[in-house]
C-alpha cells in the first residue's frame, strides 16, 4: 500500500501533467486587432477551465524563448494590455496558466511575435506642384495615383495605411519603422473633410492585427469642377435643379444623386448648395 507521502508526489505529478496538457493543448495565445495607443500591445488567450485555475502570466522579451518580462492577470480575466513597451522593438510573447498556490504550468502557450502599436504623425503628399496650393496634406475629390509618406512609428514590414472607402490605396511599402510609402487615388465623391466637415481618419495595420490612427493627417477638399453637375461645363440653373431633384436624400435612396452630394457626406442637403452657389456662373475650360 502507498505511503501518504507517495500520495502526495503522485497527485503532486498528475496536477502538474495536467496543467502542462491545458497549456500545451488550450491556450491559444494571440494579439488583439484593435486600436491601442504607440508602445502597447493588446493580446488574449484561450481560458484554462479549472476550479484551482487564479490566473495568469503574460512573459515577455525581445529575444525568441527569451523573456525578461512577466505580467500577472487574475482570474476571470483573459487579455492583457502590455503598455510602455519600446517603440520599433519586435517582442516575442508566451503565457502560463497559475494556480490559487501560485504554481505555473510546465509549458508556454504558443508564442507570438508582434510590435507595439503603430502610431501615424503627419501625412506628406509628394507632388509638385501639390495638387491644392499651399498644402502638403491636403488633396481635391477625383485626384488619381498621388504618391504620399506617412511618418509614424511601429510600422511593421507589412503596416497598411487605410483613410476609409473613399481613398484607394493602390500600393505601399514600409521604408523603415518610422515612414511609409504609398500611393493613392481619391474618388470623385469622396468626403470633404474641410471645416466643418468631420477630419479624416488614418488607420496604420500591422501584420498581426496591432492599429493605430491618426485624425485629420490627411484632408480631402472640394473639387470645383464637381459643381458643374450636368458636366455642361458651366454652373447654372440646370445643376441647381438637379440638387433640387436630391434635396434631401440620403445614399441608399433611390432617388439619392452621388453627383449632387458635392461633400460626399453622404446626403444632399444645404451645404451641398452653398458650394453650388459659390461656384454659380463659373464656367470650366
Amino acid at each position: 500500500m502507498p505511503t501518504l507521502q507517495q500520495l502526495h508526489t503522485r497527485a503532486v505529478l498528475e496536477r502538474m501533467l495536467r496543467w502542462t496538457f491545458w497549456v500545451l493543448a488550450t491556450l491559444g495565445l494571440v494579439l488583439i486587432p484593435t486600436v491601442a495607443s504607440a508602445g502597447t500591445i493588446k493580446l488574449a488567450w484561450d481560458p484554462v477551465s479549472d476550479a484551482d485555475l487564479a490566473g495568469y502570466r503574460v512573459y515577455y522579451g525581445t529575444s525568441p524563448g527569451v523573456y525578461t518580462n512577466s505580467y500577472v492577470v487574475t482570474q476571470p480575466q483573459n487579455s492583457a494590455d502590455l503598455t510602455n513597451l519600446q517603440d520599433c522593438r519586435i517582442y516575442y510573447l508566451a503565457v502560463k496558466a497559475v494556480d490559487s498556490n501560485g504554481n505555473e504550468s510546465l509549458g508556454f502557450s504558443n508564442e507570438i511575435i508582434g510590435m507595439p502599436a503603430p502610431s501615424a504623425t503627419s501625412v506628406v503628399v509628394n507632388l509638385n506642384p501639390l495638387p491644392v496650393t499651399g498644402s502638403a496634406s491636403s488633396v481635391k475629390q477625383g485626384t488619381l495615383t498621388i504618391p504620399i509618406t506617412i511618418t509614424g512609428t511601429n510600422f511593421d514590414t507589412q503596416a497598411t495605411p487605410d483613410f476609409g472607402p473613399d481613398i484607394q490605396v493602390n500600393s505601399h511599402a514600409t521604408a523603415s519603422c518610422n515612414q511609409l510609402t504609398a500611393n493613392i487615388t481619391v474618388t470623385e465623391t469622396a468626403r470633404v473633410n474641410t471645416p466643418p466637415g468631420p477630419q479624416r481618419l488614418l488607420k496604420i495595420t500591422n501584420q498581426n492585427g496591432p492599429v493605430g490612427s491618426k485624425s485629420g493627417a490627411l484632408t480631402v477638399v472640394f473639387n470645383e469642377q464637381r459643381a458643374d453637375i450636368d458636366g455642361s461645363g458651366k454652373v447654372g440653373g440646370r445643376d441647381l435643379l438637379y440638387w433640387q431633384n436630391s434635396f434631401g436624400t440620403v445614399s441608399g435612396n433611390s432617388n439619392y444623386n452621388p453627383d449632387a452630394d458635392l461633400n460626399g457626406d453622404g446626403v444632399v442637403d444645404g451645404s451641398d448648395l452653398s458650394l453650388l452657389a459659390v461656384w454659380h456662373g463659373h464656367i470650366f475650360f
